[in-house]
């Protein structure tokens, strides 16, 4: 309640005053709070200079969208994202709506960051609505009457309403259709529509997808190669890049990752990275990192046609539209060193080299480099070409330089129901053979007539005794006439298919588990999620529940299953296929493999986002079943056995518990 009627105009008069005139940049610097270890402090943007241009852009009619594409550590999300908002507040009541990539993180945005900041500044506080049920996690609603939310990609917070400015947070990591209406600046656009000049729209994010035409040549040093995403829309804006000058030559230059010195020869990371420099393009002077800040304060963001003389001066015709776009690279980064942006580099392809895994050579470039990423090799490989290069490694026998076996099983629903079964014969290094292909699709149960009866997953648990007889329980000749044999280490299986498999899946398991045979066996499946890793080990839960202090808790079920990456292990059973000469993860093929085969293991196309699928109703049992061989590698980490002291079922044959005489 107000004392007087002079108390209620005081409190007041501020929502009647023209909104404060200042650039976002500098305003900031009073309002904006970020957390420092725990505390919140004010924004100190003279760290981060590079973003004085963007931020100052946001409140300019020329307009409509700023587009902004940078690494991660450049403070972008806090300046434009935190930053707008808070001066949104305080400063030009508006309704704004800014959007995460998912529920999840507009809650954890809203709760870790937003609404402490708000309560840090006396500015902000004060300007939010008294009333408590006016303000929640995902609502603000302020003194002023505008109202502030935070959302997630989805037709309803697209939908319907006004926004005067919206805020697209980690826009590659957002779905770019939202429920088949389009991509989301789309849709923000559409909503901030009836605001004409003075309705603005942001998207940041640092790269996320794939170059989709890897041979594309760029017309200007200032576009972008062909991707999905942040730099598409950056493409559309005016191109902008941030510039330093030598202090050497004077000449301007983009500072990238490319142009960072250090020692490629060293193949430890850690004293790879010991000493960087960047080298002037120019000159080839090189230039230490803790001249870093000074170049930034220095710096200058330049339209694509524009450039500058060594006085300063701007020359050239920029490109204009109505998106201000900006591309940052990773050296100019306030909060990343040039040694952690060459040690996670050298890292990431010394683990490429050795497990075929390209995510996090892709996870670097993206968002360390703030660079886009294509695979070190072409993904793709012809039939053809693998054909080419089988071999006479003689009828199913197990070559002189293979340690240990695997085989993994693909479940065939319809006309051709029953089990596929690749096997597959490890050598040092992994590199390996396909050993034996074969289908399970005869029943032991008979028909009126006696004849056996199709296989049928889904239904009988019987049909799966088959696996143990004709997979477990396999084994294969040495090719050194001695008579011996080699028995299968591990099978790995899909657990999904058509309606019934998954249950029949784990009564089998349960089955193996009485006969004291499911170590040798594994369940996998397919996750959901694209950047998971490459193999997580759970335990499916069954439908009862108990009891915990009043609430109702899952149980953790008796079936393990294996959730497989298998989107980022397909990139490496790619990656293994192109190599060229026998060695770590080489694939042999013997010659009497089917035209069939080789057709399976290449019918899969790679999309722009880095997703593996079918490009019709064709055949890809090969492809799939490469990958659940490689499941049993991962799960055992073998990718990272020492070779030289190897885990006992891969030692050589005299000395393995794998090889035995059946005699």
């Amino acid at each position: 309640m107000y004392a007087s009627t002079s108390d209620q105009f005081i409190e007041n008069s501020n929502l009647i005053q023209a909104p404060k005139r200042e650039n976002l940049s500098k305003t900031a610097r009073d309002i904006l709070y970020v957390n420092q270890g725990g505390t919140f402090g004010k924004w100190d943007g003279d760290i981060v200079p590079y973003m004085w241009e963007p931020m100052d852009c946001l409140q300019l009619r020329a307009y409509s969208a700023v587009i902004f594409v940078g690494p991660a550590r450049t403070s972008k999300t806090v300046s434009l994202v935190d930053g707008w908002a808070m001066h949104t507040i305080a400063n030009d009541p508006a309704d704004m709506l800014i959007v995460q990539t998912s529920q999840e993180k507009a809650s954890e945005f809203s709760k870790k960051r937003l609404t402490p900041a708000i309560h840090a500044c006396p500015e902000t506080s004060a300007a939010l609505s008294p009333r408590s049920y006016d303000n929640n996690v995902h609502d603000k609603i302020l003194k002023a009457g505008n109202y502030l939310k935070i959302g997630w990609p989805s037709k309803n917070v697209f939908a319907s309403s006004d926004w005067k400015r919206v805020l697209l947070t980690d826009y590659d990591r957002m779905p770019q259709n939202v429920g088949g209406e389009g991509s989301p600046f789309m849709l923000a656009g559409k909503r901030t529509q009836t605001f004409m000049s003075s309705g603005m729209v942001l998207a940041e994010s640092s790269p996320g997808f794939e170059i989709t035409d890897p041979n594309f040549r760029l017309e200007h040093n200032h576009e972008a190669p062909p991707t999905e995403g942040i730099l598409h829309l950056y493409n559309l804006g005016d191109r902008r890049l941030f510039y330093w000058q030598c202090t050497d030559c004077r000449e301007w230059f983009e500072p990238d990752f490319d142009l960072l010195v250090w020692d490629k020869e060293e193949p430890d990371p850690s004293k790879a990275s010991e000493k960087v420099t960047l080298a002037c393009p120019h000159c080839g002077v090189e230039h230490e990192e803790k001249k870093k800040l000074h170049f930034n304060l220095k710096g200058r963001w330049l339209r694509q046609g524009e450039y500058l003389d060594k006085n300063g001066q701007v020359h050239g015709e920029p490109r204009i539209t109505r998106y201000a776009s900006f591309w940052q690279k990773g050296p100019t980064a306030t909060f990343q060193t040039w040694n952690e942006l060459v040690y996670k580099y050298k890292a990431a392809l010394i683990e490429y080299e050795r497990t075929g895994s390209i995510q996090s050579l892709k996870t670097t470039i993206n968002t360390d480099q703030g660079k886009p990423f294509t695979p070190p090799r072409t993904m793709s490989c012809t039939a053809g070409d693998l054909a080419d290069r089988a071999s006479n490694y003689g009828l199913k026998v197990v070559p002189e330089w293979v340690r240990f076996l695997t085989a993994a099983i693909d479940i065939q629903a319809g006309k051709r129901s029953g089990f596929e079964v690749q096997v597959i014969g490890w050598g040092v290094d992994l590199e390996h053979i396909v050993l034996d292909r074969f289908a399970i699709n005869k029943s032991n149960r008979l028909d009126d007539d006696g004849k056996r009866l199709q296989v049928a997953p889904g239904s009988y648990v019987e049909d799966w005794e088959l696996i143990t007889e004709k997979v477990l329980k396999r084994t294969y000749p040495l090719e050194d006439d001695s008579g011996r044999h080699m028995a299968i280490l591990k099978v790995a299986c899909d657990s999904g298919g058509e309606a019934g498999v998954t249950t029949k899946a784990y009564e089998y398991y349960r089955n193996l588990r009485k006969q004291k045979l499911h170590r040798r066996f594994m369940l996998v499946k397919g996750a959901s999620q694209f950047n998971a890793t490459l193999i997580r080990l759970t335990y499916p839960s069954p439908s009862k529940q108990k009891i915990k202090r009043g609430k109702k808790i899952n149980m953790r079920g008796d079936i393990p299953l294996y959730m497989l990456n298998t989107h980022q292990i397909k990139d490496g059973v790619i990656n293994d296929l192109l190599r060229e000469f026998p060695g770590p993860r080489f694939v042999h093929f013997p010659d009497w493999l089917p035209e069939s085969f080789y057709d399976e293991l290449t019918y899969e196309v790679r999309d722009s986002a880095g997703r593996w699928e079918k490009p019709g109703n064709g055949a890809n049992e090969a492809f799939d079943l490469m990958v659940y061989n490689w499941a049993i590698i991962y799960s055992r980490k073998l990718e990272n056995m020492n070779w030289e002291n190897p885990l006992p079922f891969a030692l050589p044959w005299d000395q393995n518990p794998l090889v035995f005489n059946p005699n």
